[in-house]
């Protein structure tokens, strides 16, 4: 059991979260909440991370890039022999199903009232999404290994978890939720970049060739750098285009900025793998922090505040 609860690596779950939530919150800010709806985008989000956790276990196991990790890095189940291949892949066949039926309920659900091709646009992107949560590092087209993970992180953590989980709920469509949702999704991108810094070198070894390592580390940290400050600024101005802003609980994201602004500079100063290791979670919870203080920031901000906060 303990062996099957680190390859579900939980701890990889509340970045999958934070896009729903902050989805669902700007769609209350707007005077539109379904409690049911909530749980099963978050149910689903949850099977996706899930299937993809798995999948990437199996796939660099038959890959055989885990060979190459490092003897202090953390062990994979299937490469150290604690989850049998066959075992592993009945588990990535029955979440793959699990997320079928997840996206098919919550799709209908959400769409309920809506013309039908609503309901069918938005099975075909859950179908992309289970097909890019196992297409990372398994099969003959593994884009993780093609340095297309990025791209895929940015757009499914990102504008499909945000502004879909929006739409979802409010059964309207809002170009500006891209903004909030690119925001997240350049966050998310960069928790990976540092993991593929991280493996720089055994990742090239195993013939993974993630976007760090086409660049190289010096070009990686300043994409590293990239990407939280287009997040910032993303955020930023979706913060002035949404609507007049009244008030300083708009900004209340803001007290994450030391936060990301320390990552950012260790980040930039690192140079073996376990200082990169040591960034990877606090950005993952500083990006969390980040999505729910924009989404309840708005939501107490209501527009019409009588007092600043600060």
């Amino acid at each position: 059991m303990k062996a099957w609860i680190g390859a579900l690596r939980p701890r990889t779950l509340p970045l999958a979260w934070a896009t729903i939530v902050l989805g669902t919150l700007l769609a209350a800010d707007r005077g539109y909440f379904d409690g049911l709806l909530l749980g099963l985008t978050l149910a689903t989000a949850t099977a996706y991370q899930i299937l993809s956790n798995l999948a990437n276990d199996l796939g660099d196991s038959l890959k055989g890039a885990d060979r190459h990790r490092a003897a202090d890095a953390e062990q994979r189940a299937v490469a150290s022999g604690a989850i049998s291949a066959a075992s592993m892949h009945r588990a990535v066949l029955g979440v793959t199903i699990l997320a079928a039926v997840l996206t098919a309920a919550t799709s209908w659900w959400g769409t309920r009232g809506m013309p039908v091709g609503y309901l069918v646009g938005y099975l075909v992107l859950g179908t992309a999404a289970i097909w890019s949560a196992r297409g990372y590092t398994m099969g003959h087209a593994a884009y993780g290994y093609r340095g297309l993970g990025d791209v895929f992180v940015i757009v499914f953590f990102g504008p499909v978890g945000v502004a879909g989980s929006y739409f979802l709920q409010t059964q309207a469509w809002d170009w500006l939720m891209l903004l909030p949702g690119l925001a997240i999704g350049l966050f998310a991108a960069g928790v990976l970049n540092l993991n593929n810094m991280r493996d720089l070198d055994t990742d090239r070894a195993a013939g993974k060739r993630t976007l760090a390592g086409r660049m190289g580390l010096g070009m990686a940290k300043l994409y590293q750098l990239l990407l939280l400050v287009q997040g910032w600024l993303a955020a930023v101005l979706f913060i002035f285009l949404q609507a007049p802003v009244t008030c300083s609980r708009s900004f209340l994201f803001a007290a994450t900025l030391p936060l990301m602004g320390e990552t950012a500079f260790k980040g930039w100063k690192a140079q073996i793998p376990a200082e990169f290791d040591k960034l990877l979670k606090p950005l993952a919870l500083q990006t969390v922090l980040f999505a729910l203080l924009l989404g309840y920031g708005l939501l107490i901000d209501a527009n019409e505040c009588s007092k600043p906060l600060f």
